[in-house]
């Protein structure tokens, strides 16, 4: 039996393919991908609402979804997405996504040179076979080379409510976790900015390396882009590009801080106190002077708990850290390097921030 992100894993890949397909089956795609979202949303036990044949209640899942489901859940596979996995190429779903390929031309590929990937495909232009294809030639192999490095190189962003969702879903199925102590929203998400690039987590546990591997199996990951022992980046089906940071539990306070960023204020923090910081793809990797502790790991690119005021031990909260800087704690929402600092150092950084609760209502308008 799969549990309800396999089963919403299994619609999200049979919406993408319904997508491929395009004709009617586009409005299918939508409905298969709604089903989805609110599968992996779902607060009650999907095998109850599979036994007690409730599913249709949800909405937005009618009875053919809801037989789809079911048979997800009893069977653990999909007759319908089989049949379209046995009649589209494999792969088609990875390089549908490089920007000028379309299925004939994809279903061209895999025929002619079993190209099942995107790396496959650029191995396959950088030789010289795709000119050599009907249809194709010098100049399309070198406008499919440009899209891959396009792909390859994107820099996309979601909006906030979209990165919150799959931010909530994450740590709810990180929460069946052997071990797993702790686990926050970082980055843009944290600072609440509007739209995001890579949703960004921070988890603790005794053992980093089993929250990374348990991480990995979420079912609607779909390609795993960087990987150590304490760090990983994916992309999901959906498209959306997630980071789990996983550490010790005396390292989470400045893991969270460091992942809540901004680069720009972390750098000026460590230029305050004297140290040589360096950005590198969002974070600072700092250069302790000499008179730092001994004991506090080199080019760590972290704010070290004892390197600020050379007190020994971690940071209990990230309102110690900011303590240790001799500053007021700055909320994750200011922290963009935009005056924040120099207020806190004053003591006159304002903490009266706007909540929900302040919100006593919304005016919609429209231009004349």
């Amino acid at each position: 039996m799969l549990d309800k992100f396999a089963i919403a894993a299994a619609l999200q890949e049979t919406g993408a393919l319904l997508e491929i397909k395009g004709g009617n089956d586009y409005f299918k795609a939508r409905a298969y991908k709604a089903g989805a979202r609110a599968v992996a949303e779902l607060t009650d036990h999907i095998g109850e609402l599979v036994r007690q044949r409730r599913l249709t209640e949800i909405k937005g899942i009618g009875n053919a979804l809801a037989a789809q489901i079911a048979e997800l859940y009893d069977t653990g596979s999909s007759s319908f997405l089989e049949k379209l996995k046995q009649e589209l190429p494999s792969g088609i779903i990875e390089l549908s996504q490089v920007p000028g390929l379309n299925l004939k031309k994809i279903q061209q590929l895999h025929q002619a040179l079993d190209i099942t990937s995107v790396a496959d495909l650029k191995a396959a232009c950088e030789a010289g076979k795709v000119r050599e294809l009907k249809g194709f030639g010098a100049k399309t192999e070198q406008r499919i080379l440009e899209s891959i490095d396009k792909f390859e190189n994107r820099s996309e962003r979601i909006h906030i409510h979209h990165a919150l969702r799959i931010a909530n879903r994450i740590i709810e199925y990180m929460g069946t976790a052997p071990g797993l102590t702790s686990i926050d929203a970082a980055g843009s998400l944290r600072r609440w900015k509007e739209t995001v690039g890579t949703v960004r987590l921070v988890a603790t546990g005794a053992r980093p390396a089993s929250l990374i591997e348990h991480f990995l199996r979420y079912p609607l990951i779909t390609k795993t882009e960087h990987q150590t022992k304490s760090v990983c980046t994916v992309g999901l089906a959906e498209g959306a590009k997630v980071e789990l940071t996983a550490v010790p539990p005396r390292e989470y306070t400045e893991a969270l801080f460091n992942a809540t960023g901004s680069a720009a204020h972390i750098e000026r923090l460590t230029a305050n106190r004297g140290s040589s910081p360096t950005v590198r793809e969002g974070s600072v990797s700092i250069q302790a002077e000499a008179r730092a502790s001994a004991r506090a790991p080199q080019g760590s690119g972290r704010v070290r708990g004892s390197s600020p005021t050379g007190r020994e031990g971690s940071p209990t909260s990230e309102h110690d850290i900011y303590h240790r800087l001799g500053m007021q704690y700055v909320p994750p929402e200011l922290r963009e390097n935009t005056g924040e600092i120099e207020a806190a150092l004053k003591n006159k950084l304002s903490d009266d921030l706007v909540t929900l609760e302040d919100i006593q209502g919304m005016i919609h308008c429209h231009t004349v």
